[in-house]
């Protein structure tokens, strides 16, 4: 295999792992939803340079944490199908570590965005 057809194959597998995420997590589909509507309200209020670096950066930590959860709950299952404790404290950890990113996207978003919709 060639060093071209090894990345073009590499960009498969990401877009599976994309298309897998957003057709079985319902979580992810609502962070889609999310991040259509944070990039249309950037869109039609104009924001300046560094409120769209703000956004887009917030937007993929929240993506970040949301695909390495579901990763490590498929890891988890796929490594430990009965219940065990500590497998339920890491799946606890990851899934309340999204959470934590998406309240700070929301308290970002509110803040970037009030001002322009303030004046």
């Amino acid at each position: 295999m060639s060093w071209l057809q090894g990345r073009i194959d590499s960009f498969g597998h990401a877009l599976r792992g994309i298309a897998s995420l957003l057709a079985g997590e319902p979580n992810a589909r609502i962070h889609l939803l999310a991040t259509v509507l944070v990039v249309t309200l950037g869109l039609v209020l104009d924001v300046n340079r560094n409120d769209w670096q703000a956004l887009l950066l917030i937007v993929a930590v929240v993506w970040l944490a949301e695909g390495m959860n579901t990763a490590l709950e498929h890891l988890a299952d796929a490594a430990v199908p009965e219940f065990h404790p500590l497998v339920r404290k890491a799946k606890d950890v990851a899934a309340g570590t999204v959470l934590v990113t998406a309240m700070v996207a929301v308290i970002l978003g509110l803040l970037i965005f009030l001002p322009y919709l303030l004046s």
